[in-house]
């Protein structure tokens, strides 16, 4: 199974787990959070108030919720295994505590390291510092610092020679197996990624969601990572955070808002290119991608031309490579149906825009209703009324540059194509599949 399709069938399990389950909305410093979800992801600038309402949930939910502000608990205990020179004796002394398979199978898969052997050990040392001391109880009345060897490649070396990445995966797993007998926690996480790279981040992200299914944990993180933002935003499960001028946190949920990670992603690579006929063809097609999923049209390049002509040379003589990097299509006005071949299989695919008419022919078809048009395009609807009448028995396309010289072009060919596609839902999303289908 490829990480994608893991990942994808550990949130539906995780979903089919809650289904029927009631919201348990918990609000702290203004935030709500519902716990009843199965992951959220908590994103934002520095200074956001991530880590605040963490710590905050953490209070309100006590020995419900175990949080984990893993780089600072990692400092520590580096300090403590760096200070003293026995740990390599010690474990003469004593047995392995762990990992088993799946923990082992967990920490290499997050790492990316196939590791001869793994060992990790639990040591009774306290922390000079009584409050850091504390932190190190994981429920139990003793301080326990972790210890860990590996080998790999025939060298052996320990959690005193691990790169700060790769010992916070040790150090995660390591704790999270001193909760394995409880169920029903609360998992905070405070940037558990902070030191990895994007795709360790990824698959941590699965691993502990597989995790919290298995031992009916929920879990609240917080990160940077554009990874963990993407597959949050695919789920509906992202929060962004941002503090206001008067300090109050402000909380926005992709759930409502599909594009509020915006600001924290960097552009996407372009993955698709479209070809269309012309302005309004270039249009209709990016409101249709918008309308069937708003993440295609930052992947997907359209470009247009003078008709369909240049389209049908490039059908007819541009091979479809299966190594090529971008994926193409034709896309043809509606009235091309009868005259556009379908393109061989060595050929990239042709499609067709909704219905058997070009896109100013549909266009012209929102001025049946000129009171919802006028509010569209934010003007007087007794105005526009008096235009329109002007402009009967027009051909469709110069009545629709001429409301574009009138209004402003790129403005009325939004408004004229949103407007279409919301009156015509059932043709964008059979557009829509058509379109997925091809790419």
């Amino acid at each position: 199974m490829t990480r994608r399709a893991e990942e994808d069938q550990v949130w539906k399990d995780l979903l089919e787990k809650v289904k029927g389950s009631g919201p348990r909305p918990t609000i702290v410093e203004g935030v709500e959070v519902d716990l009843a979800q199965p992951c959220t992801v908590l994103g934002g600038r520095n200074g956001a108030g991530k880590s605040r309402v963490l710590r905050s949930l953490a209070s309100t939910m006590g020995e419900e919720a175990l949080y984990l502000d893993l780089h600072h608990l990692c400092e520590q205990a580096l300090i403590v295994l760096r200070s003293r020179e026995d740990f390599s004796d010690m474990i003469n002394e004593v047995d392995p505590v762990g990992p088993n398979e799946q923990r082992k199978e967990d920490t290499e898969r997050v790492v990316a390291r196939n590791y001869d052997a793994i060992r990790w050990f639990s040591f009774e040392v306290e922390p000079n510092d009584g409050k850091v001391a504390e932190r190190f109880r994981w429920g139990g009345s003793t301080s326990l610092i972790p210890y860990f060897e590996v080998e790999h490649k025939g060298t052996t070396f320990s959690s005193r020679d691990m790169g700060l990445g790769e010992f916070s995966i040790h150090f995660l797993f390591w704790v999270l197996e001193q909760y394995r007998d409880v169920k029903g926690l609360t998992l905070l996480l405070d940037e558990p990624d902070a030191y990895l790279p994007p795709l360790g981040s990824s698959g941590l992200l699965v691993r502990l969601l597989q995790l919290c299914l298995s031992r009916d944990w929920s879990l609240v993180l917080s990160t940077h990572s554009t990874e963990m933002i993407e597959r949050a935003l695919e789920r509906e499960a992202f929060v962004l955070l941002r503090v206001d001028e008067s300090g109050a946190i402000e909380a926005t949920r992709s759930k409502d808002d599909p594009g509020a990670a915006d600001t924290l992603m960097s552009p996407a690579p372009i993955r698709n290119i479209l070809f269309v006929e012309d302005e309004s063809a270039w249009m209709l097609c990016t409101v249709l991608m918008e309308a069937g999923d708003r993440r295609l049209p930052p992947v997907s390049s359209v470009i247009w031309g003078k008709g369909a002509g240049y389209m049908v040379t490039l059908q007819e003589h541009f091979p479809r490579s299966p190594a090529s990097m971008f994926s193409y299509s034709y896309v043809f006005d509606g009235d091309q149906r009868q005259h556009v071949k379908k393109s061989k299989t060595a050929r990239w695919p042709a499609l067709f825009l909704p219905t058997s008419q070009d896109p100013d022919e549909l266009f012209v078809t929102n001025a049946q209703n000129v009171p919802e048009l006028a509010r569209r395009l934010n003007v007087p609807e007794h105005e526009l009324s008096l235009f329109l009448d002007g402009k009967q028995g027009l051909d469709p396309h110069d009545w629709v540059n001429d409301l574009g010289v009138k209004y402003g072009r790129q403005k009325v060919l939004r408004v004229l194509a949103e407007m279409w596609v919301a009156n015509h839902s059932a043709e964008a999303e059979s557009w829509y599949a058509d379109l997925t289908n091809a790419l």
